[in-house]
């Protein structure tokens, strides 16, 4: 009978933790969809607005993935 419980109490604990450990962040964060995406116009690769380097150019919003993409499209757009 003590293993029994012994067993039960382990296993409420296991479940538990798994729960814990599983369940989605409260906030919204890692849910398909929640961060909006920008394309680099130099690179075309799509980056998270909040990691991406910007720039504004011509009174424009750009948005890059590195700032090595950014120099890249100002130096093709100068000399354009």
């Amino acid at each position: 009978m003590i293993r029994l419980a012994v067993i039960a109490l382990i296993a409420t604990v296991v479940l538990l933790f798994l729960w814990w450990f599983l369940k989605p962040p409260a906030n919204g964060e890692g849910v398909a969809g929640s961060t909006e995406m920008v394309q680099d116009p130099n690179c075309q690769v799509y980056v998270p607005k909040p990691e991406a380097v910007y720039k504004i150019i011509a009174d424009q919003d750009h948005y890059f993935c590195s700032d090595k993409c950014a120099d890249e499209y100002l130096n093709k757009h100068r000399s354009a």
